[in-house]
């Protein structure tokens, strides 16, 4: 699950989201509302923000970074 979420933090960088715009820090998602534990919670922000940060910096030493449309976040 941890390779599926980091693919979905990257993907959300290539579609012009902020690191902010992390699904796992939204309210509905937070583990008071979801129930799970607080640490598998912080894993799933930690691959997504992974994942993110790993598409940016994917990034450096081109030129200009790809070009990306901003997408509306969508919540899984």
């Amino acid at each position: 699950m941890e390779k599926d979420i980091q693919n979905q933090g990257a993907q959300a960088a290539r579609n012009g989201w902020s690191l902010f715009d992390c699904p796992y820090l939204r309210a509905q998602q937070m583990p008071g509302h979801t129930g799970e534990p607080i640490s598998e919670w912080r894993a799933k922000v930690a691959a997504w923000e992974a994942g993110w940060k790993m598409e940016v910096e994917s990034w450096l030493g081109r030129s200009q970074p790809p070009a990306v449309v901003r997408d509306t976040p969508v919540l899984h």
